[in-house]
């Protein structure tokens, strides 16, 4: 964390002292929104939201070492010799603190927007530069108006560089996220139907993501995904530097000769004999890849570094890990979905060897508005055209549209089974698994096809574990 005095940090909000601030020359430490994690010298902020107050902590806060808290009201009684520093919201007061510390940093900001892969091109990129720089990225999917932020506060002000990712479920929420970023170079992944209760439309998700272009540097980088034409034409009026990467040979930066394995994918740039291999799955991998060599490059690094130390990537938890549960393959993307990371994980799963059945585990897609029932019949007849997949699970009242899709584009009707929710599929799905299987589970995040996830570990993982089922 840059160095910051109170004085510094009341000036940065714009707050009040509602009491006396003995020394406001005292050194801060960290800027916290938990009471879990204060520490000494520490300025607590008291957040609201639909679940908690965080005015309710004053006292936890002082007991673990704060020293100041900055607040919306003043409070009936607070600890003595806690300093508190009013403002009209905290929240905003979170965003306003970080990007004055933003603006202190000598290291390039990535920012990484886009539907799919935000999280994975985010460590992609962390991987290609670390190995000769010194950063660090957002943990998490810390993306948001609360998350963004506590990504920029802690960073070291003597590193290289910082990867923030920046999300959305609404209109207007990623261009305050780039104004407070303010982004060195800019990545977006790909545009798809996602949040639709909050975008609309996919111009809409088009044209919010394109917003990352807000606070990004005039002589900063814009690196997009160039297979949508249509998403290039979001971003038309970014007047500067512009690289754009792929699949189709029409981009600067485009993936070729792709082969997907259970190990990773691999592939050359630009129709070159020099393979890049990422120990991620699916040809989506592969473009991800892409966004963070053009990344690397922008900071010149060697190109030879950069291969060598995408090699050594690590993915992010469950999206697409594949894990080994005694006989069964498990192909965990239970992070989140929408219908184009759906459609990536079903293509993975049809493209990966294995010397039993392909099993999909599909949930429901949340927050799909009005075009919600197409979308999952879609998913379903994919699953049928797809021709190799072999058994179909089905996860929540709105995942039954997958299984209607499925039939109705041909897939054999026994070989489709619905559950209620995860808890149901939790306790059914492991005993119709068999030795050999593949077998993807795949939802909104909310479905908590996690538990389903675990309960076919426990079952097929330990010795002795679930017989074969007869089907």
């Amino acid at each position: 964390m840059i160095p910051l005095t109170l004085r510094q940090v009341r000036h940065a909000v714009g707050g009040r002292a509602l009491n006396v601030i003995p020394d406001e020359s005292l050194n801060v430490s960290v800027i916290s929104t938990d009471t879990r994690h204060i520490e000494p010298a520490s300025v607590f902020i008291a957040l609201r939201g639909d679940r908690f107050d965080g005015h309710q902590f004053l006292a936890q806060a002082a007991a673990g070492g704060a020293i100041a808290a900055i607040v919306d009201s003043a409070p009936a009684d607070s600890p003595l010799h806690l300093a508190l520093i009013q403002v009209p919201n905290t929240r905003s007061a979170l965003g306003r603190l970080a990007k004055h510390v933003r603006q202190q940093l000598r290291a390039k900001v990535i920012a990484v927007a886009g539907s799919n892969g935000k999280t994975s091109t985010k460590n992609l990129i962390h991987a290609a530069l670390r190995g000769k720089l010194k950063g660090t990225i957002s943990p998490k999917s810390y993306n948001n108006d609360i998350g963004v932020p506590l990504a920029i506060l802690p960073a070291d002000p003597q590193q290289d560089y910082l990867v923030l990712e920046i999300g959305t479920n609404h209109h207007g929420e990623i261009k305050p996220l780039s104004d407070m970023a303010l982004p060195d170079i800019a990545v977006i992944t790909n545009c798809g139907a996602e949040h639709l209760e909050g975008l609309t439309d996919l111009r809409g998700v088009r044209r919010e993501n394109a917003q990352i272009i807000s606070g990004l540097n005039p002589k900063g980088l814009l690196i997009v995904n160039g297979d949508d034409p249509e998403l290039l034409a979001a971003v038309k009026e970014w007047p500067g530097r512009r690289l754009t990467f792929g699949f189709n040979n029409t981009n600067d930066i485009f993936a070729t000769n792709i082969v997907c394995t259970t190990a990773g994918t691999e592939f050359s740039m630009n129709n070159r004999s020099q393979r890049v291999f990422v120990p991620m799955l699916g040809r989506h991998a592969a473009a991800n890849a892409l966004a963070a060599i053009a990344v690397a490059r922008t900071l010149r690094l060697p190109e030879e570094a950069i291969i060598e130390s995408l090699a050594h990537s690590d993915g992010p938890e469950m999206r697409l890990q594949l894990i080994a549960a005694g006989p069964i393959a498990l192909l965990n993307d239970a992070y989140n979905a929408n219908p184009s990371s759906v459609r990536a994980a079903l293509e993975t799963l049809a493209a990966l060897d294995t010397t039993g059945r392909r099993v999909a585990i599909l949930g429901e897609m949340r927050e799909l508005g009005a075009s919600s029932d197409r979308y999952h019949r879609e998913i379903g007849a994919l699953v049928a055209t797809l021709g190799k997949i072999d058994r179909l699970m089905c996860v929540g009242e709105a995942a039954r549209h997958i299984a209607e899709g499925a039939i109705g584009a041909g897939f054999p009707s026994g070989a489709v089974s619905q559950f209620i929710d995860a808890p149901a599929a939790a306790d059914c799905a492991p005993a119709m698994l068999a030795a050999g299987d593949l077998v993807l589970l795949k939802a909104s995040r909310s479905i908590q096809m996690e538990r389903v996830a675990a309960a076919i570990e426990t079952a097929w993982g330990a010795p002795g574990g679930a017989e074969p089922a007869k089907t």
